[in-house]
């Protein structure tokens, strides 16, 4: 009966694993979509469209960074979507100074949990193990 129970959430997991890289290639393709408006928005730009323009680049960055959260599945990515979505935010909104505080209040507390609450050491080694396999 345990045996079973077991099998059974290792298939749930491996599922689950295919359908979070289906969702990731449906995220890149969107993405690789969404990219061809850019071009457009660049004629956009001397009209004030400035702001549009950043608000695309933005959401596309938000939208890698969601992908990288999906492969990677760790914390550190969460930290990097949020910084990311805070920054759009407090940029392409026209925002009251108490709100563009409250964002940078934000952004310092994130950049705070990133640095002090991760346990994120690597070792020199670990470092140099990853960059040989990257090339």
């Amino acid at each position: 009966m345990v045996e079973r129970l077991h099998k059974c959430r290792k298939f749930i997991f491996y599922l689950l694993g295919w359908l979070e890289l289906f969702v990731s290639a449906l995220i890149v393709l969107g993405i690789l979509l969404y990219l061809t408006s850019v071009p457009g928005l660049l004629s956009e730009i001397p009209q004030g469209g400035f702001n549009e323009y950043l608000s695309v680049l933005f959401d596309i960055l938000i939208a890698l960074e969601l992908v990288k959260l999906l492969c990677r599945n760790d914390l550190y990515s969460m930290v990097e979507i949020l910084l990311f979505a805070v920054t759009r935010h407090i940029i392409i909104e026209r925002l009251s100074i108490l709100e563009t505080l409250i964002g940078v209040a934000a952004i310092a507390i994130l950049f705070a949990i990133r640095k002090f609450l991760f346990l994120y050491q690597e070792t020199h080694e670990e470092i140099r193990h990853r960059r040989e396999h990257m090339d």
